[in-house]
């Protein structure tokens, strides 16, 4: 499978050097906008990490979504390109990853934010714009997922990925000046942390499949990720990722929360979110 898009649906392409998209009927504009965010945090963050490979941007109407995709519309998300040993390309080329989202967001899904943003407003966090503003945000959030996939920082360690994707999206937003979208997107976070009914949660069971997080845990671990990405980055800015790719590539997967705790040994302590009850010392 080399391309997972272009033979299921009919898609226009909007090519560009850096950041080429292809979209659904109907979505052109909402492409051509996201495109030029995603391709500005692009170039930004080439600078610091060095990528290798090609990221794409695709925009699906629902119709096509179907065509291709299994889990319900909306949600952004990443599909890595799959080697095609026949495919005529160098092998220099690097990996392909696609950038996957919604040309709308269904009413079904921004009404699973209701009950929480009533629980955070009680908590006294209110939403910082509109929710279908956040929804697009997660769309540079999932950048930060190809950005880390293309530059050697894809651990296969799910909260990790998660973490070092979210950290980069905000190295990003601070490197490209971006400092009112990086606010707000923290300010989403302690929504999240607020709004969500969970308080503590098994860092392991981010490793169960997508569709096997409940909501509220989902979104309690995207909250806490991001605000400890956002205490990071303040102290160690692009040193922290670089440090992490330099490591990634000597380090076994089992291993990598001691790496983290070795980079940065406030990390030790950070764990404890997850297992409060057990010492800091037994987390690693």
């Amino acid at each position: 499978m080399a391309d997972p898009f272009r033979h299921n649906v009919l898609l226009h392409d909007l090519p560009d050097d850096t950041l080429p998209a292809r979209h659904s009927k109907g979505a052109k504009r909402r492409t051509a906008q996201l495109q030029r965010f995603l391709k500005t945090l692009h170039e930004e963050m080439g600078g610091w990490l060095e990528p290798s490979g090609t990221v794409t941007f695709v925009v699906l109407n629902r119709h096509d979504w179907r065509q291709v995709v299994r889990h319900p519309y909306g949600l952004p998300f990443i599909r890595n390109e799959r080697r095609d040993a026949k495919a005529d390309r160098s092998a220099d080329e690097g990996p392909r990853v696609h950038i996957v989202a919604a040309a709308d967001y269904p009413e079904r899904l921004l009404h699973r934010w209701d009950e929480l943003f009533v629980r955070a407003a009680h908590a006294g966090e209110q939403p910082p714009g509109d929710l279908r503003e956040f929804l697009d945000l997660l769309i540079g959030h999932e950048w930060g997922h190809a950005a880390a996939n293309l530059s050697g920082l894809r651990s296969r360690v799910k909260w990790l990925d998660e973490f070092m994707a979210t950290y980069i999206f905000l190295a990003t937003l601070r490197s490209c000046g971006l400092d009112e979208i990086f606010e707000r997107f923290i300010a989403w976070a302690r929504l999240e942390v607020a709004g969500s009914q969970v308080r503590h949660a098994d860092l392991g069971s981010f490793e169960y499949p997508r569709g096997k997080l409940k909501f509220d845990d989902m979104v309690w671990f995207q909250g806490v990720f991001t605000l400890r990405a956002a205490d990071v980055l303040e102290e160690h800015g692009w040193d922290f990722p670089v440090a992490m790719k330099r490591r990634l590539t000597t380090t076994a997967r089992g291993d990598v929360a001691r790496t983290l705790v070795d980079i940065e040994p406030s990390f030790r302590d950070w764990f404890r979110v997850f297992s409060p009850q057990t010492p800091s010392n037994e987390v690693l």
